[in-house]
């Protein structure tokens, strides 16, 4: 059964009354408000429905998005999910930062991450304000400002850095926009251009299991693509998840790959690791049998493929042939926000071409089906030995998740081989 999950999106408008950018937020319901008992477990849903359900480009498309952060997530580094450009984490300074804390930000800072100090209420509050030398964007709320006050905040911000964008945040009348426009204001929020826009998806969820693997093999100093790659293919939606990614034109990857190796390389290690970390923390268990499925098919495609060179695309074909059957969702659809090659497209979507006619072996195999076997398993290929081999393999993966062995029928002398 799919799960509906909800994520809101608020524009923000500069001068000119175009859109600069989005802020997102938190929604547990298709209500307009939001309730969350744990705002850094609430920032981690946003982020990981942001750029894992949805695509960041499907969210903000071009511009820019912001998210409420608190310096927590900075220091235990799961910022690092997200891109550096285009992304602006909301710090709301209502208590001190401590010295781990600032060094943390200052540190995103310096790798080319962006802070917008958020809930500016007084001139005090923003001249003791630790963050402001590090903060891109300072947001000031009208609704708990003193009017007298804002023409000196600006003039403060302004005299940190001249190119700090400052947000009149809660506008809600005419009026308001009126006096912010004069006095200086860049940016513009509030329920008086609009109110947060509701979005809502089916959730494509991956197992917690297999992206604690994942994290827990990111955190070698001996890291191996190979590794990285078998506990990826442990569960096709964990690799739907690292393929999607690469299709997010926020990371500046917006380009078709060939197999999940590709994928996980294009990414780098660092991304990987911390993909591993927001999946791992956001994630839910999914059907072992589907899970099982995904990763013998995976295998044995591979195996099946006499042409090394499309070994991983075969790989990566059996991996994500289950995926439809995971999200309750037409292949169609699935493969739209991916950028994989048009091979593997049409192997999934149509079954054609080389890779499309192994998928069809492999799925001939699993129904023991051997009159479609012998139509189009090459003479001589042991069928039940590659069987075998890919759930042995899967086995070795290490997963808690049961796997289960099927047989496919046997002539009684050996095991199953396409007669020559």
């Amino acid at each position: 059964m799919s799960t509906t999950i909800f994520i809101a999106r608020q524009p923000i408008l500069d001068r000119d009354g175009r859109t600069f950018g989005y802020e997102l937020l938190y929604r547990d319901g298709p209500e307009s408000t939001s309730r969350f008992d744990d705002p850094v477990d609430a920032t981690r849903q946003v982020m990981e429905r942001a750029l894992l359900q949805w695509g960041m480009e499907r969210i903000i498309e071009d511009r820019c998005g912001l998210i409420n952060a608190h310096p927590s997530l900075v220091v235990s580094g799961l910022h690092r999910s997200m891109p550096p450009d285009g992304i602006v984490f909301e710090v709301a300074e209502t208590d001190p930062l401590d010295g781990h804390a600032l060094d943390a930000l200052r540190w995103a800072r310096r790798e080319g991450y962006h802070f917008a100090l958020d809930n500016v209420r007084s001139l005090a509050s923003l001249g003791a304000s630790m963050l402001l030398p590090e903060a891109s964007v300072v947001k000031i709320e009208l609704t708990r400002s003193v009017p007298d006050e804002l023409a000196r905040m600006i003039e403060m911000v302004r005299s940190h850095s001249p190119d700090t964008l400052v947000v009149a945040e809660k506008v809600e009348t005419r009026e308001q926009y009126a006096t912010c426009v004069d006095l200086g204001f860049d940016l513009f929020q509030g329920f008086y251009f609009a109110e947060p826009e509701l979005l809502e998806r089916d959730a494509r969820p991956a197992s917690s299991t297999a992206a604690m693997a994942l994290l827990a093999e990111m955190q070698r100093n001996d890291i191996d693509i190979t590794r990285t790659e078998e506990l990826v293919a442990s569960d096709p939606a964990l690799a739907y998840r690292i393929l999607a990614v690469v299709n997010s034109s926020a990371f500046g990857l917006r380009r078709r790959v060939d197999s999940l190796r590709h994928a996980i390389v294009l990414l780098g290690i660092t991304q990987v690791r911390s993909l591993a970390a927001l999946i791992a923390l956001s994630s839910t268990e999914r059907s072992e049998e589907l899970l099982t499925t995904g990763a013998v098919r995976a295998r044995l495609a591979s195996s099946l493929t006499p042409d090394a060179g499309r070994r991983t695309g075969a790989f990566t074909v059996g991996l994500l042939s289950i995926t439809d059957a995971i999200f309750g969702t037409p292949m169609e659809e699935l493969v739209r926000d991916l950028s994989v090659s048009d091979e593997i497209e049409s192997a999934l979507i149509d079954r054609a071409g080389p890779l499309g006619r192994t998928l069809d072996i492999v799925l001939a195999c699993e129904r023991a089906d051997t009159a479609r076997l012998a139509e189009l398993v090459p003479a001589g290929v042991d069928v039940q030995a590659a069987y075998d081999e890919a759930v042995n393999w899967a086995d070795s993966l290490g997963s808690t998740l049961p796997r289960r062995r099927a047989e496919l029928p046997l002539r009684a002398d050996r095991p199953y081989v396409v007669p020559a």
